[in-house]
This record gives structure tokens, C-alpha cells and sequence, in this order.
């Protein structure tokens, strides 16, 4: 479901209509419900659940590992962090008014940047070795596509970062494909 919805539109009532064996993109209370509680009843948010894979797939370590998370949305900053806390990383949830956001993340392993702002998350805020997932999907006044996080700066500075375009989208695409196969399997019994 595209967010926001026309102002007319009450938007807590059409993604709770929706069944949470349906529910292939973790937007219903009782998907994230699961995600919170660590249950396995129904999915992740797409593009936090992609953010989770992509680290899995590169053998990223995150037991007992400092993660930071940009961005506090129910799409993606909230979710992601629950799926960290799940993989037994120490978590924090940032935002783009946390207090001297640039020293908090640049104590983190790992960084999820999913905060909305073009290039926001400069060389200012990373360290070596950092791993660094952007999820961040901006146009600039010149038309470029860029994430959240200013790749050049980064790429000279931490370990690994997903590109923008062509990395955290792609994944999610094929998470919301694998959502679809899985509940379609659950319901064909």
C-alpha cells in the first residue's frame, strides 16, 4: 500500500481490513504486532525484512554487535529495529532530531539509513568499518537518484555500503515476491 493516502481516505482502516495471511507487505497492526512480540504469524515490512537479508546474505555478524538506525518509521526504522533486537544486536533508534546524531552514529557496526533526507548521513557521521545499509530513496534538484547516505563520503570511509539505486529496492522487490509464494503455499494448505 502507497502511503500517504489521500486525506479523505482513513488509512488505519483500510490496512486493518486487510487479512494478515494476505498481509504479503507487514503493514497491518497485527504484522508489525508480530514483528514487535518476535512471533512468526505473518510478515516484516518488505523493505525491513530486505535490509535483514542483505546482511544475512553478506554474513554480517550482529550478536551482541552496535547497531544504529536512522529513521523512525513504521515501514522501515521501527521494524528493522525489531528485526536487529531479534538477531540479538544493541539497537538504537535515531532520527533526524536526536542530539549530536553524527557521535551516535558513528559508534554503531552497523547503520540502517532510512530517514528520508538526501545524502543527510555524511562522512561526518561514519567510522572505519561500519557496514552501512541505505535504504534512502531521493531525486536532487538535478534529477539524480541518491539515498540517504552521501556514497562517495561513505565508500571512503566504512567497510561496506549498498548502492543506491540497485541495492536495498532491488532486495525488497524479491522479498515481496518470496511474501507472495509463501502466503499463496499457507493458503493452498
Amino acid at each position: 500500500m502507497f502511503r500517504p493516502l489521500p486525506k479523505h481516505i482513513d488509512e488505519d482502516l483500510v490496512r486493518n481490513t486487510l487479512s494478515l495471511a494476505k498481509d504479503i507487505d507487514g503493514i497491518t497492526d497485527l504484522s508489525l504486532a508480530d514483528v514487535f512480540s518476535n512471533t512468526s504469524n505473518g510478515f516484516a515490512p518488505c523493505t525491513a525484512q530486505a535490509c535483514m537479508e542483505i546482511l544475512a546474505h553478506f554474513g554480517v555478524e550482529l550478536n551482541g554487535k552496535k547497531a544504529v538506525v536512522v529513521g523512525r518509521s513504521l515501514v522501515v526504522g521501527k521494524p528493522v529495529s525489531m528485526l536487529l533486537l531479534a538477531q540479538n544486536a544493541t539497537v538504537t533508534i535515531a532520527h533526524s532530531r536526536t542530539n549530536n546524531l553524527p557521535s551516535v552514529v558513528k559508534e554503531a557496526d552497523v547503520v540502517i539509513a532510512c530517514v528520508g533526507r538526501a545524502q543527510m548521513v555524511d562522512g561526518s557521521y561514519l567510522s572505519a568499518g561500519q557496514v552501512v545499509i541505505d535504504v534512502g530513496i531521493n531525486v536532487t534538484e538535478e534529477g539524480n537518484l541518491v539515498g540517504d547516505v552521501n556514497t562517495p563520503e561513505a565508500e571512503e570511509i566504512v567497510d561496506a555500503i549498498t548502492p543506491v539505486p540497485g541495492g536495498v529496492g532491488t532486495v525488497t522487490t524479491s522479498v515481496l515476491v518470496k511474501n507472495v509464494v509463501e502466503a499463496a503455499s499457507k493458503l493452498a494448505g
